[in-house]
């Protein structure tokens, strides 16, 4: 049985309590069945069943009882063809369950006790009804499945044929299954747009096929399907993507656009191989959804001023710093939609183009074509650029480039894995960067993360005690700060969580720090000289946050370190 999880202690207790209540045990034939449950862990009706106690049909009669459903002899039950066909055999085989007539916008089905929400979830997708449970015996079921289809036991064929010509599906078992995944897939991602995540992720397993979405930064698992539905749902990604459908021990990477009701998103795709079959990852895309105003992004007044300064410099190295999915990409495209116009050429170097911009010309990294982010910029350099993109620094030969570039008329612009603003400068020396070239060549660095921002819906103000205050340096509270507590709400999920902005650090490169890169100085060094010309570390800038309300204490702990 599959349908469920098997019933819980609480409703194992009920079911014993309503056999002896309606006189079909005693205590002790109970208490004997309990005894053996709590060493073997079965099922308390299986064991009352083999202890001869109690029938199959008492079983399923008690279920029935315990849960307000209705209980089916399916020995005088008529099944209609029209339910048969609705739901593909796979999902039949694979849940144990009889699907047994429509009646208008509801769909009833016999399972041999309740299914889990997610299988209701997924019946009722597939159908587009609201789902009617009834129970029955689990013998009966078997029986009645043998008896439709030719297979006692799915074997994982998707080309099951029925006995019974009455039931005999309208279409080919392969033709259902398709169209199955199509709506499964097409659900998936119309949710995933409505939940605002940001990745879908199809994670095969041995007995399931997981999916999680990523929503302001955290996973979250929404659905579970058969393993069975696997290996088709990747490959109708795959087509999609425009990817090989017959290659599965590579990895491979795509895209597609998705038009739902109510909006059109492009899409990334990666596909990776595992033990179970391929993993894939939708990274879902909207440019209309990145800010033109830093501000909105979470910049602070005196932050956005000093990086729109930079911007408007016309030459030189801006480094956006920081690690894989802390918000670079939406800065790095909110300063290209402010500085496009139809008097300058920016163009870009990316490694895979995430938004597709009107009026930049955007270069796709692609090794298969000796387009390497190095060799684009050298042919972007005979371009006549006045802006460049490059989507992240990689190896010494892109870094050089990107300097040389940038002393040489261009206002260049960058992504660089540190944890901080300071140690972008000595990251790009440990590359081999000679520290003069850094130090005449980088105008600044601006380092973030993201964090989510309190639900509006749920959140509680609630006063911080003198060890919490003491801990981030705020005791006490200033005038008009206040922190908060999200319990959780329906809006948000039960997460306490909706949206995110980032927090920044950043510092422009002067005479002073120049020279420290020249000695190669330490990170902490160029750190102490940025804080005492002005720059406002990460923790500082998230504590802004908490003291506004927009965010908690424990969010900013998740993305910094207490210093």
């Amino acid at each position: 049985m599959v349908v469920g999880k098997g019933l819980t202690g609480e409703s194992s207790r009920l079911l014993g309590r309503v056999f002896v209540k309606d006189g079909i045990i005693n205590e002790q034939q109970l208490n004997e069945a309990l005894k053996i449950q709590a060493r073997t862990k079965e099922l308390l009706g299986n064991i009352l069943v083999k202890l001869g106690y109690v029938t199959e049909q008492d079983v399923a009669s008690a279920i029935a009882q315990i849960f307000g459903l209705e209980y089916i002899d399916l020995g005088d039950a008529d099944i209609e063809p029209a339910a048969a066909h609705a739901v593909p055999s796979i999902l039949v085989h694979r849940y144990s369950f009889i699907p047994l007539k429509i009646e208008g916008n509801t769909f009833h089905v016999v399972c041999d006790r309740p299914p889990g929400p997610q299988v209701t979830g997924n019946l009722r997708r597939l159908t587009g009804k609201q789902i009617v449970v009834h129970i029955s015996t689990t013998s009966g079921i078997q029986a009645l499945l043998r008896d439709i289809y030719r297979s006692t036991e799915y074997s994982g064929s998707t080309s099951i044929s029925a006995t019974n010509p009455v039931l005999a599906p309208a279409v080919e078992e392969e033709q259902a299954l398709e169209e199955t995944v199509i709506e499964i897939l097409d659900e998936l991602l119309g949710k995933a747009i409505r939940e605002r995540a940001s990745d879908i992720h199809f994670e095969p397993a041995k007995e399931r096929l997981r999916v999680r979405f990523r929503v302001d930064g955290i996973m979250r698992e929404v659905e579970t399907f058969p393993p069975e539905i696997s290996g088709p749902l990747i490959s109708r990604i795959k087509v999609l993507s425009n990817l090989n459908i017959a290659e599965k021990r590579s990895p491979q990477d795509g895209g597609f656009t998705f038009e739902g009701p109510y909006d059109t998103v492009d899409t990334r795709v990666s596909i990776l191989p595992n033990i179970y079959g391929e993993k894939a990852v939708i990274r879902l895309l909207a440019l209309g959804k990145t800010s033109t105003t830093f501000e909105s992004l979470g910049m602070e007044d005196d932050t956005s001023r000093g990086f729109v300064s930079m911007l408007r410099r016309p030459h030189g190295l801006i480094i956006l710093s920081g690690p894989t999915g802390s918000g670079k990409s939406t800065t790095l495209y909110g300063s290209l939609l402010m500085l496009r116009s139809s008097e300058v050429n920016i163009t870009t170097v990316e490694d895979p183009v995430e938004y597709k911009i009107e009026g930049i010309t955007q270069v796709q990294v692609d090794q298969a074509r000796k387009i390497t982010f190095a060799t684009a910029l050298r042919s972007i350099l005979r371009q006549d650029p006045d802006i460049i993109m490059v989507g992240e620094i990689r190896d010494k030969e892109t870094a050089e480039i990107s300097l040389q570039a940038s002393l040489t008329g261009h206002l260049v612009l960058a992504t660089l894995h540190t944890n901080d603003a300071p140690s972008a400068l000595t990251r790009l020396v440990d590359m081999g960067c000679e520290p003069f070239l850094v130090g005449s060549a980088v105008s600044g660095v601006v380092a973030q993360r993201l964090i989510r921002l309190n639900c509006e819906s749920c959140k509680e103000a609630y006063d911080p005690t003198a060890d919490e205050l003491k801990r981030f340096g705020v005791s006490p509270l200033p005038d008009r700060a206040k922190w908060y507590r999200n319990p959780g709400c329906p809006h948000c999920q039960k997460t306490g969580y909706r949206g995110r902005i980032g927090i920044f650090e950043q510092f422009m490169v002067d005479k002073t720090i120049r020279q420290q890169v020249m000695r190669k100085a330490s990170a902490d060094r160029i750190r102490e000289i940025a804080v005492s010309r002005g720059m406002r570390p990460l923790l500082e800038d998230g504590i802004l946050k908490i003291n506004r309300g927009q965010t908690t204490p424990e969010e900013i702990l998740r993305v910094t370190v207490l210093e």
